[in-house]
């Protein structure tokens, strides 16, 4: 589940308000906030609680320091990239660590259950310098069963004299290293499961940049632009994904038909987004509306919309209805299932292409959001927010077709 877990990523521009419930805070020198997120998957997939507390203020006029700690707890069970007839027990421990199963058959199950646990510290400080210039460092460190991040940023904000604009820049840099669960090493792209072919950990660099302008349009709207660039080399594979080897004519898998996948050494990305802010009146209530559009060097184009609209009530309380909308195409590398025409009686690896994965996540895939968000001011300076979420995906090749989980988060700040 690499692909819900945080990472350490450039600061975006800040906005008129925030979906956190910020717009209704008092401004103070400290402030503590905790957060408990709950995600749940149809049919005992895969189940995450997690955990984030942090606490920060301004320890001079200029300076202000946040420290941030993440708890995730996830367990269940997540496709491997096998088809599902390939039945049987694997090599193949779970997706994130942990769940492993002796070997019955050379075939990994189409499922596959694990359990991981990912403790994260940040710290982040902001410096605020002279003729409207701010600069934000921070640093951040993950570490889990397979996997340990390191993770650095530079973020500098300049706002015009008038204030009316506000532009940003920011640089990153992260070092992921990846492991398989109690093996310590990651399986050799391309070979069979039952082959237990072995390599070392796997390392990997990503190095992003982000610029971004934020205008006040007038005095209820607000527009920003963002332009993101990522590049990321090394060990891009999943050590857990594999894929099935399938005779065409029966369409069912051939003895000893798992193998592990193969992804290129290399991604970029580039993504760029629109957001806009808007204040009703007499009402106050909220519009926000966003568009991202992303590509990658892996043929994954994406198209992202989000809409919500608060309705705040007496300045002390809001409700707030939302809908994400995002579509995706598959990687160029994706396929289902390898099919060969000799029903066993050559090596199918002589003909496997240079990179191969049936990994879920890259596959053409719609999924649709919807939810609400409800908060309020408690006591004296305090804020409890809650949100719950419906998600439904489809996928148009991959051998488990839909998605659904429910999203339900609660936090809660207080300010000093």
């Amino acid at each position: 589940m690499k692909s819900i877990k945080n990472k350490l990523t450039v600061a975006t521009c800040t906005l008129l308000s925030q979906h956190s419930g910020n717009a209704l805070a008092i401004d103070n020198a400290w402030e503590i906030d905790s957060s408990f997120l709950y995600y749940s998957e149809a049919n005992n997939r895969v189940n995450v609680a997690k955990f984030v507390a942090s606490v920060g203020g301004d320890v001079t006029d200029r300076d202000r320091v946040t420290i941030q700690q993440v708890l995730d707890t996830m367990s269940g069970s997540t496709p491997t990239g096998a088809v599902k007839s390939s039945a049987g027990s694997a090599t193949v421990s779970g997706a994130s660590g942990g769940g492993g199963k002796a070997v019955s058959n050379p075939n990994a199950g189409a499922l596959v259950g694990f359990d991981d646990t990912r403790a994260a510290s940040s710290l982040s400080w902001t410096h605020q310098h002279d003729n409207n210039w701010s600069v934000n460092y921070n640093g951040a460190v993950s570490v889990e069963g397979d996997y340990r991040s390191f993770s650095g940023a530079v973020t500098v904000n300049k706002e015009t004299a008038k204030k009316d604009y506000l532009f940003t820049l920011g640089v990153a840099g992260t070092l992921d290293e990846i492991f398989r669960v109690g093996a310590g090493n990651t399986p050799v792209p391309l070979t069979q499961i039952a082959a237990n072919k072995t390599a070392g950990e796997g390392e990997k660099d990503t190095f992003d940049i982000i610029t971004g302008v934020t205008k006040i349009i007038n005095r209820r709207t607000v527009g920003q632009i963002n332009l993101s660039y990522s590049i990321a080399n090394g060990y891009l594979t999943d050590p857990y994904k594999v894929f099935s080897v399938v005779d065409r004519a029966t369409n069912q898998p051939i003895g000893s038909s798992s193998y592990y996948e193969k992804r290129p050494g290399s991604r970029k990305r580039a993504s760029l987004t629109f957001h806009l802010n808007h204040q009703l009146y007499p009402s106050n209530d909220m519009m926000h509306a966003s568009y991202r559009y992303y590509t990658d060097s892996w043929g994954i184009d994406s198209h992202t919309f989000d809409f919500d609209y608060r309705f705040n009530f007496k300045n002390t309380h809001y409700l707030e209805p939302r809908i994400r909308l995002y579509h995706q195409s598959k990687a160029d590398f994706y396929a289902n299932q390898f099919f060969v025409d000799d029903a066993g009686a050559s090596d199918p690896s002589l003909i496997f292409p240079k990179f191969l994965s049936a990994d879920y996540r890259l596959d053409d895939m719609t999924s649709v959001t919807p939810g609400i968000r409800y908060g309020r001011e408690i006591g004296h300076n305090g804020h409890i927010r809650a949100r719950l979420e419906y998600m439904y995906q489809s996928f148009k090749n991959s051998e488990f077709d839909t998605n659904k989980a429910i999203i339900f988060q609660i936090a809660y700040s207080k300010r000093f």
